[in-house]
């Protein structure tokens, strides 16, 4: 497995960008075998999240996903996605939807040997990451196929349904304006998650397959809930899990590995 640190020029972010990436690259050394075979089948891939205040760094140094990406021979993306929640902002003419749904997809897939199928191609991520992951898999589904969302920070369900911008001691009014827009017309936007479901179904595209979670004593459950609820009113599949814990790596480490033997079913 090799690790590699990427430096380019974004298009759709319109300066020079990082991303870390683990690609698979040979085969454990074997005494019986003199020479070292080099892996040659394009390989399926994770694009990986960060939280918010985090960077490329946070699941190399915090999670066992070097572990895990030799165990199921995968690829794993991990961007910089800084605390955009990787949706666009147009006072910057930048766009994190596109630069992870696309323009990072189709950068990676040049440059290394990776699967250009959907059935191949996977997104994921935690807190912040796991909103960013989920709104994006449904913004691209004929790009990904499965989704993790671990503590997924679904803030935006609340402004939505309360049409109120909530305060709280990560962001304020003016930070959540800028991220997610006018809150009158949230639910009818594509920054809410319900709406790009409803989307999907109405234009008959593929539903990417999801897997999400939440600790039951994590600040951002009752907002899980609520999806999970909305999913399974309206028969949209999903695997969901709870269980004891918060919004740490304690809870999120054990789950990814949950998550990434999902992704291998």
């Amino acid at each position: 497995m090799a690790v590699v640190d990427v430096d380019f020029i974004s298009y759709t972010l319109k300066r020079q960008v990082h991303f870390k990436a683990l690609i698979p690259t040979d085969n454990f050394y074997r005494p019986d075998r003199p020479e070292t075979e080099f892996q040659t089948n394009p390989a399926r891939t994770l694009y990986l999240l960060h939280g918010y205040t985090g960077c490329c760094n946070d699941f190399l140094y915090g999670s066992s996903i070097f572990q895990l990406a030799i165990q199921h021979n995968m690829a794993v993306i991990m961007p910089n996605g800084e605390n955009a929640f990787y949706l666009e902002d147009w006072e910057k003419n930048e766009d994190f939807s596109k630069f992870v749904g696309k323009e990072l997809v189709d950068f990676t897939r040049s440059m290394f040997r990776l699967s250009t199928r959907r059935e191949d191609t996977y997104i994921g991520g935690m807190s912040m990451g796991g909103y960013g992951a989920l709104i994006n898999a449904l913004r691209y589904p004929q790009t990904f196929s499965k989704v993790i969302s671990i503590s997924g920070a679904y803030v935006e369900l609340e402004f939505a349904d309360q049409k109120l911008y909530i305060r709280d001691f990560n962001s304020d009014e003016a930070y959540q304006k800028k991220v997610f827009g006018d809150v009158e017309t949230m639910r009818q936007r594509n920054v809410d998650p319900r709406f790009c479901m409803e989307e999907i179904k109405r234009q008959g595209m593929p539903m990417p397959e999801i897997y999400f979670a939440c600790g039951e004593q994590d600040f951002m459950i009752d907002q899980n809930r609520k999806l999970h609820r909305y999913m399974k009113d309206n028969e949209i599949p999903h695997v969901y899990h709870e269980g004891e814990g918060v919004h740490d790596w304690s809870y999120w480490n054990p789950h990814l590995i949950q998550a990434m033997v999902w992704l291998n079913e």
